[in-house]
């Protein structure tokens, strides 16, 4: 395995408690909570450090929109950084010497980062943004084609 762990989302199936199950795994969407769009997380691990997990649940499209739009951003701009839609916590994605990237999630006393290959991290952003765009297109018959082209830079 490289320094980047497989980039993966989780969707709440709780009804009080989280219950966290792959989306890969389901066959239906979680039942809503009042809003519009499930709650989940994207699980990102790069060089051991734990940068995005369940304790950063969100609104789960949204973000994953939000994270395509970091990603094309980068590709521009050769930085970026996004906001969560629903919590005051930013991730960024700093140049490093070397072809390196640095991606830092902090938002109050939080502050998680660490530095990898650029292409790398941005791959693992992108394959796991296309498997759960593609697997919510599969659950709701929606189209996801623009985020996943924010996504891959087609």
């Amino acid at each position: 395995m490289g320094a980047v762990a497989r980039v993966r989302t989780v969707l709440d199936f709780g009804k009080r408690d989280f219950r966290f199950v792959d989306v890969l795994d389901c066959t239906e969407l979680p039942p809503k909570r009042g809003v519009d769009d499930p709650g989940g997380a994207i699980l990102l691990t790069v060089n051991g450090v734990v940068l995005l997990d369940e304790d950063l649940y969100s609104s789960i499209e949204l973000l994953w929109i939000f994270v395509a739009q970091l990603v094309a951003d980068y590709r521009q701009d050769g930085r970026a950084v996004m906001s969560f839609p629903d919590q005051s916590i930013e991730i960024s994605l700093d140049p490093v010497p070397g072809k390196q990237l640095r991606i830092t999630v902090a938002g109050g006393e939080l502050r998680r980062t660490s530095v990898a290959g650029e292409e790398e991290l941005l791959s693992a952003i992108t394959v796991g943004g296309v498997e759960f765009f593609e697997k919510l297109a599969e659950l709701t018959g929606r189209n996801f084609s623009a985020a996943i082209r924010r996504l891959t830079g087609t």
